[in-house]
């Protein structure tokens, strides 16, 4: 019997070859087109949306008109999967490979910037232009770590943009369903599920960075990138460690796939009724036994002298 992760695999893996087989003689070969979130982690459902952007060469020039060839792409993805992407500027949208590699952290770094980013290195996968997508995830790790890094550092840079992405989005989320009336109820629940997974793994993924050379440290978190997220996890832990995380993602997945459901969390609102919601309270109890699952594989995985035990504090 297969799990609901080994489903969702399988589901995701034939969307991502027919999408980019619809995308052949679409974008321009020097675009590279790059999905994020449930069907690059491998666990989509037919509920998913395909959130995606594009690179092109070169820097934004104020005033320059949108590609013509954007309005194809977006057709040719959405007649394989027909849920928009999410609506938060994030997705849909064109960005600049030059702009991707500067200003980290800097004035011009939107909350739309870092999520790409590191959407990107943590989730991401090419729908069109493999080698430019390779190319394009290598020169931001050396955006992140340079040959300066002495082995037994930890790629500091990196691990901290990556828990900056983890407290911006869930600030955002705050400012989404409290200021601008968005659905809060999935989100709440993605947050607590898909979203930590995620960080997870990026925090995991740079504690392997640890003691080794900096050639050994780049291609570590690129093998570890190339990875689902639950694969990335298993990588490092092993499947005995990892269990009892599996066994409530597993259940997140089952449950979050089912279409009745996302439209039922979809219709609560964040008053007292919908936060005692029967479904709602049930994935949310299971979301803290999740956190816990995780916290304790932290600590078993690595060790109280791991240098990551510091970093992730102070």
């Amino acid at each position: 019997m297969t799990t609901p992760f080994e489903r969702s695999k399988a589901y995701s893996n034939t969307a991502l070859t027919t999408t980019r087989e619809a995308l052949l003689d679409v974008a321009p070969a020097h675009a590279v087109v790059i999905t994020c979130g449930s069907f690059a982690r491998r666990e989509a459902s037919s509920a998913s949306d395909c959130d995606y952007f594009v690179v092109v060469p070169g820097c934004l020039l104020e005033g320059a008109p949108e590609p013509v060839w954007l309005a194809d792409v977006d057709k040719k993805i959405q007649a394989v999967v027909p849920k928009p992407p999410s609506d938060d500027g994030s997705f849909g949208e064109i960005e600049y490979h030059d702009d991707m590699l500067k200003n980290i952290g800097g004035d011009k770094d939107t909350n739309g910037k870092i999520s790409r980013r590191i959407l990107l290195l943590l989730e991401g996968e090419w729908l069109t232009n493999t080698v430019g997508f390779r190319t394009l995830r290598r020169e931001i790790l050396n955006r992140y770590i340079t040959n300066a890094i002495t082995d037994h550092q930890l790629a500091l840079f990196l691990l901290n943009d990556i828990i900056r992405y983890y407290r911006t989005i869930a600030v955002d989320y705050e400012f989404k369903t409290t200021e601008i009336s968005k659905p809060w109820a999935i989100r709440n629940i993605k947050l607590m599920f898909s979203r930590k997974l995620l960080y997870a793994s990026g925090l995991f993924s740079v504690a392997m960075t640890a003691d080794h050379s900096y050639e050994d440290k780049l291609a570590r978190l690129e093998a570890l990138f190339d990875m689902p997220v639950v694969d990335r996890m298993l990588e490092i832990c092993g499947k005995a460690p990892m269990e009892k995380v599996l066994a409530c993602y597993n259940h997140f997945l089952d449950e979050i796939g089912r279409p009745e459901l996302r439209d039922h969390l979809g219709k609560l609102t964040p008053d007292r009724a919908g936060r005692e919601d029967a479904q709602f309270r049930k994935l949310k109890n299971e979301g803290h036994h999740f956190t816990r699952h995780i916290l304790a594989l932290f600590e078993n995985t690595f060790g109280s002298v791991h240098p990551i035990r510091r970093a992730v504090i102070f």
